[in-house]
């Protein structure tokens, strides 16, 4: 009989063929824009920009990528979600599952959840489940420049469907309600194993699992059993295990504590956690604020056919703005325009690039955006005095200059070593 742990990986491999955390995972679906073998090629891409800001920041990434030579066709799809009649599940629009399913690749603006009830079904929690994204992972990282915590760096991977989003509630009796919490051995392997895989490959050497299990024995019990299974595999990655309380508590009180090191020399407390689906959310709010604002947090989903990349919702955050003495309060009550932060896209954008191979591409944007905030260009959320076309416009120019340097040309597409059109840095124009 085979043990646990064999039975993870077993369960991994005919999973891992198709889920893509990496940049040297098989390629998302391209398309030739030429027929000779030395063009570039493009990439396809369902773009969801959605109401609200998202069109904003949209705009900003795709002039960041015209800028930076990426080519890139974009599929622009509405996201519609509503109820499936026969299963009375959310469900998104056939033509958004259509449109993923032959790019392999969604970028999606958060709307802004300003005038939407409380009560409103989650928009990210149905497109996620029917593209079967189960893993979640947001990187939470300060730059120099924006650090109002300190130097934070972190990750969060997730469980992005099961546990409290597994949706199954019912009227047990008029006054009574019951929610199931659904957590089950087979996703729970399959979430573990890609935690310490994405830690093994990104140079990362602890992984932390949160948990609530001094309460829920079973269901918290059932997820650490697997993570303890899988951690086993991976002797060069340290496993620990901490009450998300405690976590909450400790994090918030020294955020120093997450940097790469302490100025004794020590190795950090916490690098990458393992949650569950509703802890995540929990530890994405916390580790948000304190890496410099939720409007900053990019986001991937993965699941065995596609890679959704998209930024952290502002909870609502776009209502407000800073007054003249840097309070913060709603928009209606000032007469300052409303905040619009493409930091967190513009990472997911980047982020997405890495992921479908471009990594020179998607570093260099990142690189160009965070000598941006180093010069002080921010936007009013994060202490600056910059609206979001003028963010944007700074960071094409770091990035016009560091093309320069390496002989890519900027907005022009010179060369910056022979002042001819170069190709893309192969430098066959020199």
């Amino acid at each position: 009989m085979l043990s646990t742990t064999a039975v993870a990986h077993k369960f991994f491999k005919s999973l891992a063929s198709g889920v893509r955390l990496m940049s040297s995972a098989r390629p998302v679906s391209c398309a030739k824009i030429n027929a000779g073998d030395n063009q570039p090629q493009s990439l396809q891409v369902t773009l969801i920009e959605g109401q609200g800001t998202g069109p904003v920041v949209c705009a900003a990434v795709k002039k960041i990528f015209e800028a930076a030579h990426v080519p890139v066709q974009w599929d622009s799809q509405t996201l519609k979600v509503y109820r499936e009649p026969k299963t009375n599940r959310m469900t998104v629009s056939p033509e958004v599952l259509s449109s993923a399913a032959k790019t392999g690749l969604v970028l999606r603006a958060q709307d802004s959840t300003v005038g939407q009830s409380e009560m409103q079904s989650s928009d990210s929690l149905a497109l996620h489940k029917a593209l079967n994204a189960f893993v979640g992972v947001r990187k939470f990282v300060s730059v120099e420049g924006h650090q109002p915590y300190g130097p934070v760096k972190l990750v969060n991977i997730r469980d992005n469907v099961s546990g409290e989003y597994s949706e199954i509630e019912h009227l047990v009796t008029p006054g009574v309600v019951q929610s199931i919490k659904m957590v089950s051995m087979k996703s729970s392997l399959a979430v573990a194993e890609m935690a310490f895989k994405y830690a093994t490959e990104n140079g990362h050497s602890q992984i932390t699992a949160l948990h609530k299990a001094n309460v829920m024995r079973l269901s918290d019990g059932l997820f650490l059993k697997a993570c303890r299974d899988v951690s086993v595999c991976y002797p060069n990655v340290v496993y620990k295990e901490e009450k998300l309380d405690s976590f909450c508590l400790n994090v918030t009180s020294d955020p120093q504590l997450n940097d790469d090191q302490l100025t004794t020399g020590e190795p950090k407390r916490y690098d990458v956690l393992l949650t569950t689906s509703l802890y995540g959310a929990f530890v994405g709010a916390v580790c948000g604020v304190l890496s410099g604002g939720m409007a900053t947090v990019p986001a991937a989903a993965y699941g065995p056919n596609v890679a959704v990349f998209s930024t952290v919702s502002d909870y609502g955050y776009s209502s407000y703005c800073r007054s003249k003495d840097n309070c913060v309060v709603p928009r209606m009550l000032d007469d300052l325009e409303p905040i619009v932060n493409p930091t967190g896209i513009i990472r997911a954008a980047a982020w997405m690039l890495d992921h479908a191979g471009m990594v020179v591409a998607g570093r260099r944007i990142t690189a160009a955006m965070d000598k941006t905030m180093l010069d002080g260009v921010r936007t009013r959320d994060m202490g600056g005095k910059a609206s979001c076309a003028e963010f944007t416009d700074a960071i094409i120019a770091n990035l016009d200059c560091l093309m320069s340097e390496i002989g890519e040309g900027g907005k022009d597409g010179k060369c910056g070593e022979c002042g001819k059109g170069g190709k893309g840095g192969d430098k066959e124009c020199c």
